[in-house]
């Protein structure tokens, strides 16, 4: 009994040891990448993964929240772009070539407009 308690406890302190041992290789490599994602999370806005960024969202589905409150994904001038003022609550969000009226705490999508001419 006592025997078989010290191997399990051996077997697992080796197991600790070797998971520590081999971190993965995008984890602080210092690659360019000094908040540990993954490398194809390095570039992308906010580390969204890849197919997030280029996804069209939908009335009633809901924007992540980085993006609603990103500085550069909010528009301050609507009618710069021939959008109607934002209603109180609600804020004009641009990702790649769509815009999306959002409620600012929920990220909900009351309205989406595609490529506007410039």
């Amino acid at each position: 009994m006592k025997a078989s308690l010290i191997a399990a406890a051996a077997l697992c302190l080796a197991a600790a040891a070797a998971a520590l041992a081999d971190p993965p290789p995008w984890a602080g490599g210092g690659h360019g990448n000094p908040h540990g994602e993954p490398p194809g999370l390095a570039k992308k806005p906010y580390g969204l993964p890849p197919g997030q960024a280029k996804k069209l969202w939908r009335r009633g589905e809901r924007l992540p929240l980085s993006y609603v409150t990103g500085p550069s994904y909010v528009i301050v001038e609507p009618r710069r772009y021939h959008l109607a003022p934002a209603p109180y609550g609600y804020r004009w969000v641009r990702v790649e070539d769509h815009y999306y009226l959002a409620e600012t705490r929920t990220g909900l999508i009351a309205r989406v407009v595609e490529a506007l001419l410039r």
